[in-house]
C-alpha cells in the first residue's frame, strides 16, 4: 500500500457469495478510481451463537480481524453493519459500531440511526412482484423464507410481503413463514417448509441463494417452480439467470451500494454532512413465477425489445457485468456487442438482404463471439432479443431477402451453440488446472520441517496460483486462546515474518520484524503503488496465531477461508516445531 494514500475499510459478513463479492468489487472500483488503498475483512457474523453442521464452530475467529482497525491506521471505513450482526442484537451492533466513532463511516445494507446508510429500497420491487403473482397468476396461498431477525435489510422486506398480504387480505399462519440463513445451505430448511406447506402456491423468498434451494427442493417433489408454485428472489445474481427454469427476482445490484457508499464516505471524510439514501430496485420476470421473457418485453418502455438502444440493450442481455466493478464499455464484450447490434438491427432497415449480408453478419458475430461473450450473457435473453430482431426484419422485408434473413439466423444460431459448447470445455479444463494448483498449495504449505521464521516465508511462495504478488504474514509474539463471545483484544505489536513484494519474497530477521497496529497498513515494507488488499486471520481450533495480508486478485473471492484454513494449519506446525525444539 502507498503510504502517502488514505486507506478505507470494508467490513463484510463474507467475501465467497456473489452479494458480498459484488459489493466488494464496487467499492475497489470506486477506490481505484480515487486512488484510496482498501483493505477487506470479511469476517463473518459478529456474536453468532450457534453453528450450522457444514460450518465450523470456530469460524467465529474470523470477527478478531475487525479489532486491528482504529483511527491511527484508517481514514474512513464502509460496514455492511446488518449481515455482520444478523445474528445478534440492536444493542449490540450498536456497540459495536462505537468502537469506531471517530472513524468517518458509511454504513451498506442496513438502517441504524445516527449513520449515514446506504440501501436498496426494499419495498418497490418485493411489492411489484407480489402484485405480479396476485393479480396475474392469481396466487392467493402464500408462504416467504425470511432472513435474520438481526438484518435490518431483511426486516424490511419481510414487512413489506406482509404488508402486500393484508392488503389483499390473504392471511398467512405461522406455518408459512420460515426463516433463512443468507449465504448457507438451506436445502433441509426449504425442504421441511414445503412438507409444511404442501398447498402453497408462491412463495417470496430473503435471497437468491433461499430461492435457488427452494426451487431444488420443489423439483425434487416431481413439481416445476413456475407451475405448481411461484418462486420469487431478490438480489439478481448470475445464478438466478442460469437457472433452470431462470428465478424471476428483484434487481438490486450490490455493487452500485459500493459505489455509492465511497461517494458518500468521501464527503464524510471531508467534515460534510451526509443524509441516508436508498438506490431503486426493479422486478426482473422470469420463468419461476409463470413469466416468459415476452413478459419482461412488455414492461420496456418502447413495448418492444428490438426497439431499445444499444446500451439499454446491453445492459438486458449481460447483467453478469452488474457488480464486476468493470466499466463495460471499456470492455471486448460490449464492443463486440455493439457491432453485432449494429449488423442486427441493419436487416430491419435494409432495402435487400442477400449473399454479402449473409457473409458480414455472420462475420461480425463470429468476431462477437470470439470475445467469449456467451460466458457473460444471459443466453435467454439474447436468444429473445434476436427473434424479436428477427421478425421486425422479416416484417418488411421482400420475400427473397426473408430466405436471406432465415438463413443468417439459422447459422448464428449454430455457431452460437458451437461457441457455448466451447466455454464449457473451457471451464471444465480452467476446473481441472484449479484442481491441480489447489494441490499444490496445500502440498507446499504443509512441507513444514523446522519452527523457525524461515517456515513462515515458504508459505507465502506458494501464492503464485491465486495470482497473488503481494502479501504480508504477521503473528503475535505468543498466540492468544480466545472462545467464542468472549471479547478480542490484539496485541498493540505485531511480527512481520515475511512478505512477498511484486512478486519477490523477503524473509526478515527478527530484529526488524516488529510492527504497530497503528503501522499496519502503513510502514516501510509497504509497496508504494495503490493497492486493495484481503486481511485473514490465523487460527487453529480457540488459538489465533496472527493473520494473513494478500492482494485481493480474481480467484481470492472464493479462496478466502481455504487461505485462511490452509495458513492456520502451518502456522500452528510452526508453532509446534518451535516449541519441541
Amino acid at each position: 500500500m502507498n503510504t502517502s494514500q488514505k486507506t478505507i475499510a470494508l467490513l463484510l459478513s463474507a467475501l465467497d457469495d456473489s452479494y458480498n463479492e459484488a459489493i466488494c468489487k464496487g467499492v475497489n472500483q470506486a477506490c481505484d478510481e480515487n486512488s484510496y488503498n482498501l483493505v477487506v475483512l470479511p469476517g463473518t457474523y459478529l456474536n453468532r451463537k450457534t453453528f450450522p453442521k457444514s460450518e465450523s464452530p470456530y469460524t467465529y475467529q474470523f470477527t478478531t480481524i475487525y479489532e486491528y482497525l482504529n483511527e491511527k491506521n484508517l481514514a474512513g471505513m464502509i460496514i455492511a453493519a446488518s449481515p455482520i450482526g444478523a445474528y445478534t442484537t440492536e444493542d449490540d451492533m450498536l456497540e459495536f459500531l462505537a468502537h469506531y466513532k471517530n472513524i468517518p463511516k458509511v454504513l451498506i445494507s442496513s438502517n441504524y440511526a445516527g449513520y449515514t446508510c446506504i440501501n436498496y429500497d426494499n419495498s418497490n420491487g418485493i411489492r411489484d412482484g407480489l402484485e405480479y403473482m396476485i393479480n396475474t397468476c392469481g396466487c392467493r396461498k402464500f408462504g416467504v423464507l425470511k432472513g435474520p431477525s438481526g438484518n435490518t435489510e431483511m426486516v424490511e422486506r419481510f414487512n413489506t410481503f406482509m404488508e402486500v398480504m393484508k392488503q389483499h387480505d390473504i392471511p398467512v399462519t405461522e406455518d408459512q413463514i420460515c426463516e433463512v440463513a443468507l449465504s448457507d445451505d438451506n436445502h433441509e430448511v426449504c425442504k421441511n417448509f414445503l412438507k409444511k406447506n404442501k398447498d402453497i402456491e408462491a412463495v417470496s423468498c430473503a435471497n437468491d441463494n433461499a430461492a435457488l434451494d427452494l426451487c431444488d427442493e420443489i423439483k425434487k417433489l416431481g413439481l416445476t417452480p413456475g407451475d405448481e408454485i411461484k418462486v420469487l428472489g431478490y438480489d439478481n445474481t448470475i445464478r438466478s439467470a442460469k437457472a433452470d427454469p431462470p428465478l424471476a427476482t428483484i434487481s438490486a445490484d450490490p455493487a452500485d451500494l459500493g459505489r455509492e457508499a465511497v461517494s458518500y464516505l468521501e464527503l464524510k471524510m471531508a467534515d460534510k454532512h451526509v443524509d441516508s439514501f436508498n438506490l431503486p430496485a426493479t422486478l426482473v420476470l422470469r420463468e419461476s413465477i409463470g413469466s416468459s421473457t415476452g413478459d419482461l418485453f412488455r414492461t420496456n418502455k418502447n413495448g418492444n425489445l428490438s426497439s431499445m438502444p444499444t446500451d439499454e440493450a446491453f445492459a438486458f442481455i449481460f447483467y453478469k457485468f452488474r457488480g464486476s466493478g468493470i466499466i463495460v464499455k471499456n470492455t471486448p464484450v460490449y464492443q463486440a456487442f455493439s457491432k453485432i447490434d449494429s449488423a442486427l438491427k441493419s436487416l430491419r432497415d435494409a432495402n435487400e438482404v442477400n449473399e454479402d449480408t449473409f457473409d458480414d453478419v455472420c462475420m461480425t458475430f463470429e468476431r462477437f463471439l470470439t470475445s467469449h461473450a456467451s460466458q457473460y450473457a444471459d443466453m435467454d435473453n439474447f436468444v429473445a432479443y434476436a427473434e424479436q430482431l428477427r421478425a421486425d426484419a422479416e416484417l418488411e422485408a421482400e420475400a427473397e431477402s426473408q430466405i436471406w434473413i432465415e438463413d443468417i439466423y439459422h447459422e448464428l444460431l449454430k455457431v452460437l451453440l458451437k461457441s457455448m459448447e466451447y466455454d464449457t470445455a473451457l471451464s471444465e479444463e480452467r476446473f481441472r488446472q484449479m484442481s491441480n494448483d489447489m494441490k499444490r498449495f496445500v502440498e507446499g504449505t504443509e512441507d513444514i520441517t523446522t519452527g523457525d521464521d524461515a517456515g513462515y516465508g515458504n508459505l507465502l511462495s506458494y501464492f503464485d496460483w491465486f495470482g497473488i504478488k503481494n502479501g504480508y504474514l504477521y503473528t503475535f509474539e505468543k498466540p492468544i486462546t480466545h472462545k467464542n463471545l468472549e471479547p478480542f483484544t490484539p496485541p498493540n505489536e505485531l511480527y512481520l515474518k515475511a512478505f512477498i513484494q511484486d512478486g519477490s519474497l523477503w524473509k526478515l530477521p527478527a530484529e526488524h520484524q516488529k510492527i504497530t497496529l497503528e503501522q499496519l497498513f502503513a510502514n516501510d515494507f509497504i509497496g508504494g503503488n495503490r493497492s486493495s488488499m484481503v486481511l485473514l486471520p490465523l487460527f487453529v481450533s480457540e488459538t489465533v496465531y496472527g493473520f494473513v495480508m494478500v492482494e485481493l486478485t480474481g480467484k481470492v473471492y472464493q479462496n478466502c477461508e481455504f487461505i485462511s484454513h490452509q495458513l492456520s494449519v502451518s502456522a500452528r506446525i510452526i508453532d509446534l516445531l518451535n516449541k519441541a525444539s
